[in-house]
């Protein structure tokens, strides 16, 4: 691998699986870099990732303006001004954009060098400016760039959360901005599709499926060890043994950073019951397993029961 192309890793997973939450936990880590709320503003401004660097020098600033005070990283309202001028992790698409990459590639889409160089670059200058080992990307549109971006980073690596379709499905309806984003396989949002007569719950449903099928097509391209699958379930019920195995498969030091397991033993992650298993009728559970019953079976997951 060469040096520069192995010191990038792509976080994949369908939305909702929990991408964010390990996103932010993995940023926390002052041995990794990534696109930030800045970089997403200002996209041809990479050196802007010198504030990652000075940030790492306060860690506890992360916790507190990452993530709520139980954990949760997900945040469905707007935050307090005075947080959201902290680098925070980012999707950043508009990074990808201002290279010109698309959002969504054809089947035989071939990147121009230059467009390649531009992100090669970018990315390399966000890690070296922060002072950091690996940059860490996540967007949920590179779920569908896999070709694509192993062009412009053959020796990338990939991490792929996995989580139970069932609580995507559940959480997804329950997101701002869920009605009003374009569903990629379909070309419509929910709220245009469930006035047309879809079924909300069969169209949360369906996105997961859809979302697995082109994730098991893409991550089918990469190398054995350039891909590391986790699964939501294992990182709640042990995180300490996945992250290190994660950190380890990025080739993170851990040792150089004792504040992050600090971090990570006050977000009290933990298994829960999920909440589908409570709230949907057996009318709702056989409506999600009739259209999920397959890919959950065929990703390891039970159909038999709500546990």
């Amino acid at each position: 691998m060469s040096k520069r192309g192995s010191r990038v890793v792509f976080l994949l997973g369908a939305g909702r699986s929990g991408t964010t939450l390990l996103y932010k936990i993995l940023s926390t880590h002052r041995g990794v870099a990534y696109l930030s709320n800045y970089q997403k503003r200002y996209p041809n401004w990479p050196f802007l990732a010198y504030l990652q660097y000075i940030l790492n020098q306060f860690p506890e600033y992360k916790r507190q303006t990452w993530f709520k005070e139980q954990g949760n990283a997900y945040f469905n309202e707007r935050r307090e001004w005075l947080h959201s001028i902290v680098p925070t992790p980012s999707e950043a698409e508009s990074v990808y954009a201002s290279c010109g990459i698309p959002l969504i590639p054809t089947d035989d889409y071939r990147v121009h060098p230059q467009m390649a160089e531009c992100l090669q670059d970018k990315f390399e200058c966000i890690r070296q400016t922060s002072r950091s080992e690996v940059l860490l990307t996540k967007r949920t549109a590179n779920n569908r760039r896999i070709p694509l971006l192993k062009q412009v980073f053959p020796d990338a690596k990939y991490i792929h959360l996995i989580r139970d379709g069932r609580g995507v499905a559940y959480s997804s309806l329950r997101v701002a901005w869920w009605n009003d984003h374009i569903l990629y396989w379909a070309g419509k949002t929910p709220l245009q599709m469930v006035a047309a007569g879809f079924n909300p719950l069969e169209l949360a449903a369906r996105n997961w499926v859809e979302e697995m099928q082109t994730l098991e097509q893409g991550t089918a391209l990469i190398q054995s060890n350039q891909l590391l699958e986790v699964r939501y379930d294992e990182l709640l019920r042990n995180p300490c043994k996945q992250l290190q195995r994660i950190l380890d498969f990025m080739g993170v030091a851990t040792q150089k950073d004792a504040a992050f397991w600090n971090v990570i033993e006050s977000l009290y992650l933990a298994p829960k019951q999920e909440a589908w298993t409570r709230s949907w009728t057996e009318v709702e559970l056989k409506t999600v397993h009739d259209v999920q019953g397959d890919t959950l079976r065929r990703w390891g997951f039970e159909t038999n029961n709500r546990s």
